[in-house]
């Protein structure tokens, strides 16, 4: 019957009093409704004898209120504490906190939702090595150090550098031999009186006059014995990053340092040396237990301390025993990893490795001319050349450019530059030259080689004086180096070929100084007796000396006395020394 009437409603005629569709679709939405209450309160009659835990539902996941847990971290003992830090950061992404570094093993504590992303990285290639991380289980005191510090002090001391080492040394002063529970978490008040206690010693073992610090013995030092900070290896390691931290702040200056006498095996455990004085002077590791160049690896990198002028390694495996009657190969061992080394054990680094591990400029050769008559043509006509293209270049192209000239200029500015320059450097400024250079190692369009290449008196006028205004001053030998030679080329014929080294200022510019190199091949004829044919002029940074040194001098410039004569040469006959006009 029932399905009899279900069936009959759905004929046309049921819903004919039914005005519009969406009305019809509201009446379904509300049976579909009450159809839902009676179902609902059907099950909750079948669970009235559930016990009450059964109908609670599960509670969301709360990871970050997971207590933090303690990792050992090993697989680094070829790196420093900032590279494992770095490291970390860089691939996972995760906080090493109250970290505590020692080269053969790290603990740290990390949040519990980064335990799975820190622990992705065991077996990753570190440092010439693997990394292996595991967890302590239980709670450490590492752990319930960073979940109990809520006080503003400890948070700030948190991102302050090294405070694990501080806030470890002042926990253990207190009770040097056996900490208790209670005391594994250092208050602010410990921490400062460790700083100023470590502040102490360092002033007692600083000499200013010579900004030697003394660093000797650190196991025998009566304050140090006294604080406690020596009595477990625990402690004993974290006690350099701290004093480095404390050194850093209140003895920056220090430009040597002693560090004998303290069972060094590897410089790994003083590593935190080089970030705190980078540039140091002097340092002495004498007898210690240094026995190969692997313990010296921290410190390879010549930027370490690129400044290290002396070292000491006597009382050392490594001088006594590792490179015994080997003196030359030990100083070359040393030089590459300290490139400014001079003393060596007290003894001067030997000219060989000095030389072995020193790169110098190419040597400066004196001139070269086929012929005093050859030279005697250059120099004067150089002086009235660079004379007039400093005064009035139109002038100068118009009386001794060929009509059928060329003229480029090429920007070198990749060369190397002067360690001594003037105060008025080029700076890379280059401006005009850039749109100017023809250097056809970045000009690769054939179109705009082409148009780079100024031929002809208009041309080359309105590309000499595009650029800035010059002063060339010959009077420093030591900076200029000029070469000629006669050619006899088939479709030109006697010709000179000239070749010039040399500096020029921009007045309009600073007084910029630049160097230049010029080839010029000049042909006899014209008004003056000269035709420059093909000039091509290179612009780059300064670079100072590029003459001949005070023994290599020749004739020097008494050649180029600007006296009206004639020099003769392949046909040349060239008045010349009064500039042209």
């Amino acid at each position: 019957m029932r399905k009899e009437m279900s069936v009959a409603c759905l004929k046309p005629k049921t819903f004919s009093h039914f005005t519009n569709l969406s009305a019809f679709c509201g009446i379904v939405k509300m049976l579909r409704r009450k159809r839902d209450r009676k179902n609902a309160a059907k099950e909750n009659e079948m669970a009235i004898d559930k016990p009450l835990e059964a109908k609670r539902t599960p509670t969301k996941n709360r990871s970050h209120h997971d207590p933090p847990i303690s990792v050992v971290i090993t697989g680094h003992s070829k790196a420093t504490e900032d590279d494992l830090i770095s490291f970390v950061w860089r691939k996972a992404k995760v906080r090493l906190m109250n970290l505590v570094f020692t080269p053969a093993s790290a603990t740290a504590v990390v949040k519990s939702q980064d335990f799975s992303k820190l622990n992705g990285l065991n077996g990753t290639a570190f440092a010439g090595d693997r990394l292996a991380i595991r967890s302590i289980t239980g709670s450490s005191p590492a752990a319930s150090a960073l979940k109990k510090s809520k006080s503003k002090r400890t948070r700030r001391l948190a991102t302050s550098g090294s405070p694990s080492a501080l806030r470890s040394l002042s926990s253990s002063s207190s009770q040097p031999l056996t900490p208790s529970k209670d005391n594994a978490t250092s208050n602010p008040s410990s921490t400062n009186e460790t700083i100023e206690k470590l502040k102490q010693f360092l002033v007692s073992r600083y000499h200013s006059e010579t900004k030697f610090l003394d660093l000797g013995n650190l196991q025998q030092d009566p304050l140090l014995k006294q604080m406690g900070i020596l009595a477990e290896a625990s402690t004993k390691s974290k006690m350099f990053p701290a004093l480095m931290k404390v050194a850093s702040i209140h003895f920056s200056d220090v430009v040597s340092v002693n560090l004998s006498d303290n069972n060094i095996e590897s410089v790994a455990s003083v590593t935190t040396l080089s970030q705190t004085w980078p540039h140091l002077l002097n340092l002495s590791l004498a007898n210690n237990r240094i026995s190969s160049l692997k313990d010296l690896e921290p410190w390879a990198p010549k930027t370490k301390l690129p400044d290290l002028q002396e070292l000491v390694l006597v009382g050392n495996p490594i001088s006594q025993t590792t490179f015994a009657n080997q003196s030359l190969q030990y100083q070359m061992e040393m030089v590459a990893r300290f490139p400014k080394l001079r003393l060596l054990d007290g003894n001067p680094i030997h000219p060989e490795v000095l030389a072995a591990h020193t790169s110098l400029p190419f040597p400066a050769f004196p001139p070269f001319f086929d012929k005093p008559e050859t030279q005697q043509l250059i120099y004067p006509f150089l002086e009235a050349f660079f004379k007039g293209w400093d005064t009035d270049r139109t002038a100068l192209i118009q009386q001794i450019y060929s009509p059928q000239a060329t003229f480029s200029v090429s920007l070198n500015s990749s060369n190397i530059r002067s360690k001594v320059v003037p105060s008025k450097s080029d700076s890379l400024k280059w401006g005009i030259y850039k749109k100017k250079s023809r250097n056809l190692l970045h000009v690769r369009s054939s179109d705009e080689q082409a148009s780079r290449l100024y031929a002809g008196h208009e041309a080359i006028v309105a590309a000499g004086n595009a650029l800035p205004q010059t002063r060339h001053d010959m009077s420093d030998s030591s900076e200029w180096l000029i070469e000629g030679w006669n050619l006899m080329l088939p479709s030109i014929g006697s010709s000179i070929k000239i070749i010039i080294h040399g500096k020029f200022e921009e007045p309009q510019n600073k007084n910029l100084t630049r160097s230049f190199d010029r080839v010029m091949i000049i042909l006899p004829g014209g008004p003056t007796g000269v035709l420059v044919i093909n000039d091509m002029l290179t612009v780059r940074s300064f670079y100072s000396e590029c003459g001949p040194r005070d023994n290599q001098r020749s004739a020097g410039w008494s050649c180029c006395i600007a006296q009206p004569r004639y020099a003769r040469t392949n046909g040349f006959k060239v008045k010349i020394g009064n500039g042209i006009k």
